[in-house]
């Protein structure tokens, strides 16, 4: 089945929490609409990172392409803008060759991106962000408020990478992020009309999974991929070394946390990132919330299937 000419939508976005099966089900809906996944994962791109990420293999492929898998190096920081210039040319080819994208993946701000544009902001700046990574959250905050009180309302006082995004920015440029509303997307970006799900489990249920997947990852070598990538630098990338499930091996590995201690907080942070996941996409209208366990797997496939035949 070939759906380019399909009206009204031209892609699948298939998002979801950490360990909720979007993997197995982005791969089955690629096999039956003769589709290529485009991976929305901010640490699925690095190389290395694999066990940590639950990235799929060749096998658990099943002969389905996965594009934005292991194309960046882990030293290198790799941003939402990053991620939109490889999509723009990943859909280029995908038009010219009549291929059906399905974005499959849990960043929501990657997702986002893609349906809103980017602001303008400037480029990170590492020298600038080194120089605030010592400042307490708390501390940061505070400068927030002061200069730019309007952003300080729109997020926590808790959500370090945003306050420091917005004091980097401060710094770099002298103007606030409130300074910085428009948002631009590229061309085929702005092409994209997609059908979009968020699939989930019962949290019961889905922290279940995610306490047994954390404990499978550290006893079938979670431990020595993270020893390799701190041989490799990961830690001089900032993004890659707060990844889920990379922090609380780094510190075992410093012996700064025993190993029973590693995997309680690895399980904890687990689950507070599909909290988080769950916040986002509530807050994205265009998602269509599906409970994998009232609907079923087979059932939401065809579900898929009917929606983009519309």
């Amino acid at each position: 089945m070939n759906l380019r000419n399909t009206y009204p939508f031209n892609a699948l976005f298939l998002a979801g929490p950490t360990a909720s099966g979007k993997t197995s089900l982005a791969i089955a809906l690629a096999k039956r609409l003769q589709a290529e996944v485009i991976t929305v994962d901010s640490a699925q791109v690095y190389k290395g990172m694999d066990i940590g990420t639950a990235k799929p293999d060749s096998t658990e492929m099943e002969g389905v392409v996965h594009h934005l898998i292991d194309v960046h190096d882990v030293t290198c920081p790799f941003s939402v803008a990053d991620f939109i210039a490889h999509v723009e040319i990943l859909l280029k080819d995908m038009k010219k060759r009549g291929v059906f994208p399905i974005f499959a993946g849990g960043t929501g701000l990657y997702f986002q991106a893609l349906l809103e544009g980017l602001p303008s902001t400037p480029p990170a700046n590492l020298s600038v962000r080194a120089r605030l990574e010592v400042l307490e959250t708390g501390e940061l905050y505070q400068i927030l408020q002061k200069k730019d009180p309007d952003y300080a309302k729109r997020i926590t006082s808790n959500d370090r990478h945003k306050i420091l995004r917005a004091n980097e920015i401060l710094v770099t440029t002298q103007k606030r992020v409130s300074d910085f509303q428009e948002k631009t997307k590229p061309f085929h970006c702005s092409q994209l009309n997609p059908k979009c799900f968020f699939i989930y489990r019962p949290r019961p249920i889905l922290y279940e999974r995610l306490n047994m997947r954390a404990k499978h990852m550290c006893e079938n070598g979670l431990i020595e991929e993270v020893e390799i990538l701190l041989k490799k630098g990961i830690e001089s990338n900032p993004n890659a070394k707060k990844a889920i499930a990379y922090q609380q091996p780094l510190q075992y590995l410093k012996g700064e946390l025993s190993y029973e201690k590693m995997l309680l907080e690895l399980q904890q942070a687990n689950r507070n990132y599909a909290k988080r996941q769950f916040t986002w996409f509530k807050r994205m209208d265009a998602f269509t919330p599906i409970d994998l366990e009232t609907v079923g797997t087979q059932d939401f496939i065809e579900l898929c299937i009917k929606e983009l035949q519309i």
